[in-house]
């Protein structure tokens, strides 16, 4: 026996020295072919910060684990950590590691964080494999063999945030194991997965929270195609069983989906442990029972660049429902739901939802309802609904005890939200909704509400709303509110209102107290101070018509005394505020109508701002109004946390306007008392006439009577900047009177100018209403009489840059003139005196005299647009010519000629200029059998036109070219068509000529020796 003991001793114990000892002998030799292989076939940048083998870890396998194991993402998330794991492990096949070719059968995650990042675009950060089409060679097959035939992964947190959905999904304490054979092109991966706690957020709302997950699952993965199969696949997600089977399939641009999950035969109490914590954990007393049934599925294909998505539909049956509380009086009982969803396309505004019935009971209050809805934004809706519930009983079913009241419902829908565009101004539009037809009974009495972590309790909560449709025109809508009321510690609002939106008619009665230092005793305010003391009082009753000149008999004040507001975002409150107004109208008519303000007070960093005014009659406007102080508008916007700007405004006044209307109007200006400066700094204005916002850097605005003085102002528009001094006339009279002309003169100067950024319609956005494409004319106010001098370094404009340009500007009764206006174009000095005038946001008129002495053609033909429509054939045309040209028409919606509209005549100076590749001259050379006229040089030849209807019609001109003395009249199109005569003189005098007739176009002049008996060209009407 001893002798069998130590025969077998001495046989063992190699085998255990080996054991021991081999994870000591060989480590470097395994962890170099495995970091090769990873670099070799990954992208990102990998780090680990030692290795480690063991018989021990996964006995009687030999594990090689990479710890600390790190690997950041493919582009664009190179920087960014794709996982961080305590160990990534790989288990070796023994019989392999002192062959050539080390075979790894499984890989392990321990602890670790996945974080899957997609972009908007598709890119994601786990395509980091490096594809490789070179074929294998001997030695690439003896290095390191994968064949996994298991993935593990433990102790982790996933996090996929897929940006192009968007959907956003948070595992933690995940636990996954995946056994199948991976070196296989088809096969099937069996799955167990554990996860402690999964978020579910799609376009960023929270859909799943705090969630366990448990899933078997079944997936036949095709390497070949990118198909994975999902065939026998159970989850549990808290209490709820799902069946979920499916395909999805990898595209070249996206994926092709088709999920289906079903919950069948389930408990309704099931369904009830998925909802969130929130509502879940209050629950746990809660007895549920019932019968459910739940099904869904997302099919179609996903292809973000070309906006295509799958669609979503939900359908939920709830049969028998019971819901009880040991604390409530009563249960929720006979609870039925029928659901049906469904959101093709993944696109909010093609939801469509049919809830046929909704139906329970509690004791004698209960709820019946059906709801219909097809579309957001013109939706059709079918809403039968009636209830009355005793929030009391509701809220002890629910675990929300700070909730009481009864309330009661009764609301019948049919019809369609749509909206009608109709333009107020230019680019600013009003929707008109048409609604559905209604007939609206709801009320509530005596409720009560407390949030959990506050001290008061918002009560004696009341409301009755009686509203009715009855024709789907949102004008003939009347909606009556009554005895309003709700309290809260000392805090009060108390009131009623009727209202008919058709024809601005009002009733109202409310009155409010608000202690603001008290809201935060029963309102959760996060990261803001109130104090201060807030008194409302409104009671008005009428019609408001502006044409009828009435408004609504009024009593309302407005006060608030020690005002103090102080947020998280600014280290400093804005405080001292006082606001004390009235608005009174005894009569019911504009003219009885009066409006005081005494004052509007407060102190922001130090800096005071007081505003106090008091205006009478709006027919006949008296008005008395001072301000003086300071508003930083910088301070404002961080006080306010407004984000997406960057301003830095301040605002200074010091300003007494005093006076009447009438005095303004007709020119009694020695009545006005309006003096005081108005300095502003950074300031940005928007007005309906342009697309983007003025920015005053500096402007210093002196008053007095009706005349408003520019000094030192400094702007920007866009990428243009102008610098104006000046004064503008009829102030008050403007700002009064809705038509009043505003007069003034300026001095105008600019570096640069970007005329196209004028144009009404060019923004990045669509504007509704606007012709699609279009950028729109520049629009030019009818009440302006202003004479500008201007100088500006250069002016952009349709591709074109004029330089130096100079002259005087008038702006009067919608119309711009130029007069004396020179500048420099295409290197040329040019003259001209030009009106201009728009007629709707899309068409303009012009007329325009032209003068340049000389200018470069062919220069004029590569950079002018139009000289290039009105003179086709001098695309070869070299030289120096002259111009002086009439020009007149009608221009489009993006600034450009409507040629049939113009109208003009003038003279084109050839100065010196040669005809290389000029087309007719080259065929009447062709057709005369005189080589000398191909591709002739000519000086001083001056060729007079008139432009009418897209036809060119050209005087007789005559030239000389090597001897001969060709002459030339008739006409051409816009479109290049030519009907012309011409004789050809021959040397020596050109006593004796030939006859040609030119017809076919300025591509391919056909040339007959005979006279013209050709008609004219067919003009052309302007559409």
């Amino acid at each position: 026996m001893k002798k069998v003991l130590k025969i077998t001793g001495i046989s063992i114990a190699p085998l255990i020295l080996l054991v021991l000892l081999i994870p000591y002998i060989i480590p470097n030799t395994i962890s170099k072919e495995i970091e090769n292989r990873i670099n070799q076939n990954i992208n990102g940048k990998v780090e680990f910060q030692n290795t480690s083998l063991s018989f021990f870890k996964h006995f009687p396998s030999l594990t090689l684990s990479l710890n600390n194991f790190t690997l950041k993402g493919a582009a664009p998330f190179e920087k960014e950590t794709l996982i961080q794991a305590k160990q990534l492990s790989f288990r070796l096949n023994l019989s392999t590691i002192f062959s050539k070719q080390v075979k790894i059968d499984q890989i392990f995650l321990d602890q670790a964080d996945i974080n899957i990042q997609v972009d908007k675009k598709g890119n994601a950060n786990y395509n980091v494999y490096k594809s490789d089409n070179t074929p294998a060679t001997a030695q690439d097959g003896a290095s390191t063999a994968i064949k996994i035939e298991g993935i593990f992964i433990n102790k982790s947190n996933l996090i996929y945030d897929d940006q192009s959905i968007p959907m956003k999904v948070n595992a933690k304490g995940l636990n996954y194991t995946g056994n199948g054979d991976l070196s296989k092109a088809i096969f099937d991966l069996k799955s167990n997965a554990r996860i402690d706690t999964l978020d579910l957020y799609y376009n960023n709302a929270l859909y799943l929270l705090h969630k366990k997950i448990d899933a078997k699952l079944v997936t036949k993965i095709n390497t070949n195609s990118l198909d994975l199969m999902f065939n026998e696949n159970d989850l549990k997600i808290n209490s709820l069983p799902i069946l979920f089977v499916g395909k999805f399939s990898f595209l070249k641009d996206g994926y092709d989906i088709n999920f289906k999950t079903a919950a069948k035969e389930t408990d309704l109490h099931n369904i009830f442990t998925v909802l969130p914590p929130s509502i879940a954990n209050r629950m746990q007393k809660t007895t549920i029972k019932g019968y459910a049934e739940i099904n869904a599925s997302l099919i179609g294909k996903y292809l973000a660049k070309q906006k295509i998505m799958p669609t979503l539909s939900f359908n939920i049956k709830v049969r028998d429902g019971y819901i009880a509380n040991p604390k409530a009086p009563e249960a929720i009982r006979n609870l039925y739901l029928n659901l049906q969803m469904k959101l093709p396309s993944l696109n909010p505004d093609s939801l469509y939802i049919d809830m046929d019935s909704l139906y329970f009971n509690m004791g004698k209050d209960y709820v019946n309802s059906v709801v219909k809805l097809n579309g957001l934004k013109k939706s059709k809706v079918f809403i039968n609904t009636r209830g009355s519930i005793d929030l009391t009983k509701w809220g002890k079913i629910f675990e929300v005890s700070n909730l009481k009241g009864v309330y009661t419902i009764d609301l019948q829908a049919d019809g369609q939200f749509n909206r009608k565009i109709v333009r107020s101004g230019i680019r600013q539009v009003d929707t008109v909704n048409l609604i559905p037809k209604f007939r609206l009974k709801s009320s509530l009495h005596n409720g009560y509400f407390k949030y959990p972590s506050l001290n008061a309790p918002i009560e004696k909560i009341n409301f009755d709303i009686d509203g009715r449709n009855t024709d789907g025109n949102y004008k003939h809508t009347q909606l009556d509110i009554n005895a309003v009321n709700l309290q809260a510690l000392s805090n009060y609002i108390r009131g009623s209102a009727k209202i008919q939106p058709g024809h601005m008619g009002i009733a109202i009665n409310l009155k409010s107290m608000l202690n603001l230092a008290e809201i935060k005793q029963f309102y959760p305010l996060k990261d803001l101070e109130l104090n201060g003391e807030l008194n409302m009082d409104l009671q008005s009753k009428g019609v408001y018509n502006k044409a009828r000149k009435t408004f609504p008999v009024t009593q309302a004040s407005f006060k608030l005394t020690n005002g103090r507001i102080k947020t998280a975002h600014f280290d400093q409150p804005l405080e001292n505020i006082i606001v004390d107004g009235t608005l009174t109208n005894k009569d019911g008519t504009l003219r009885g109508t009066q409006v005081h303000i005494k004052p509007i007070s407060f102190v922001m960093a130090g800096q005071p701002f007081m505003l106090k005014a008091a205006v009478r009659n709006f027919e006949n406007v008296s008005y008395n109004i001072t301000s003086k102080g300071t508003i930083d508008i910088g301070k404002m916007y961080q006080f306010f946390a407004i984000k997406g700007y960057n301003v830095n405004g301040k605002v200074f006044t010091d300003l007494s306007l005093k006076g009447l209307q009438s005095d303004a109007t007709s020119g009694n200006y020695q009545k006005l008392n309006n003096k005081g400066q108005l300095i502003v700094n950074n300031i940005s204005l928007q007005s309906d006439l342009f697309p983007k916002s003025f920015l005053i850097k500096n402007g210093v605005f002196s008053f007095a009577q009706d005349n408003m003085k520019f000094e030192k102002f400094k702007a920007s528009y866009g990428k243009s900047d102008f610098t104006m001094n000046g004064q503008l006339g009829n102030v008050i009279n403007y700002v009064l009177t809705p038509k009043a002309k505003l007069t003034g003169n300026f001095n105008f100067q600019s570096r640069q100018i970007f005329a196209d950024e004028l144009m009404v319609y060019n923004t990045p956005k669509p504007i509704p209403g606007a012709p699609a494409g279009s950028s729109g004319v520049i629009l030019i106010p009818e009440n302006l009489d202003v004479t500008l001098s201007a100088n500006a370094g250069t002016v952009y404009y349709n591709g074109l840059q004029i330089k130096n340009a100079k002259g005087n500007l008038v702006l009067k009764d919608g119309t711009l003139a130029l007069n004396q206006t020179s500048f420099n174009l295409i290197g040329a000095s040019v003259n001209m005196d030009a009106t201009y005038k728009s007629i709707t946001p899309e068409s303009a008129l012009f007329d325009y005299h032209i003068s340049a002495k000389e200018f470069d053609i062919a220069k004029a033909y590569k950079e002018i647009k139009i000289f290039r429509t009105l003179a086709t054939s001098a695309s070869k045309v070299k030289g120096i010519v002259g111009l002086d040209y009439q020009l007149s028409g009608k221009l489009n919606q993006d600034m450009l000629p409507v040629y049939p509209s113009l109208k003009g005549a003038g003279v084109l100076s050839l100065k010196k200029v040669s005809l290389s590749g000029f087309k007719m001259m080259n065929a009447v050379s062709k057709a005369t059998r005189r080589d000398s006229l191909n591709n002739p040089d000519l000086r001083d030849v001056e060729i007079k036109s008139t432009i009418n209807r897209n036809i060119i019609t050209i005087e007789r001109f005559k030239m000389r070219v090597a001897g001969f003395r060709p002459r030339f009249e008739g006409q051409v199109s816009f479109d290049g068509r030519l009907n012309m005569s011409g004789r050809l003189g021959l040397p020596p005098f050109g006593l004796i000529g030939i006859p040609l007739t030119i017809t076919g176009t300025q591509d391919k002049p056909v040339i007959i020796l005979k006279r013209n008996k050709e008609a004219k060209l067919e003009e052309k009407e302007e559409e």
